[in-house]
C-alpha cells in the first residue's frame, strides 16, 4: 500500500461494520497511548514542526497546522470521553 492509499483508506460495509471498525481503532489506540500521553505526544508533534532550526514550513503552512492542532486536541480529548463512557 503506498502513502496516498494509506492517507485515504476507509472502512467499508454496512453501517454497523463501519462501527465496529471505528470502536476496534479506538480500542486500539488508547490501550496503546492512555490519554495523557497522546496528547504529550501531540503537543511534541506541534513544537517540533513549528520550532525546528531549518525553514521547512512557511507562515501559512505553521498557521495552518497550529489552526489543525487546536482543532485535533479537543477532538482527541472528546474522543476520549466517548471511549470511557461505553
Amino acid at each position: 500500500m503506498n502513502h496516498q492509499q494509506y492517507l485515504h483508506k476507509r472502512p467499508s460495509g454496512a453501517k454497523a461494520e463501519q462501527q465496529e471498525v471505528a470502536n476496534e481503532i479506538l480500542k486500539s489506540f488508547f490501550a496503546d497511548y492512555p490519554i495523557d500521553d497522546t496528547l504529550e505526544y501531540l503537543r511534541q508533534m506541534m513544537t517540533q514542526s513549528y520550532y525546528t532550526k531549518k525553514e521547512f514550513l512557511n507562515n501559512v503552512e505553521r498557521a495552518n497546522l497550529i489552526a489543525f492542532y487546536e482543532h485535533l486536541h479537543p477532538m482527541i480529548m472528546a474522543t476520549s470521553i466517548l471511549y470511557e463512557g461505553k
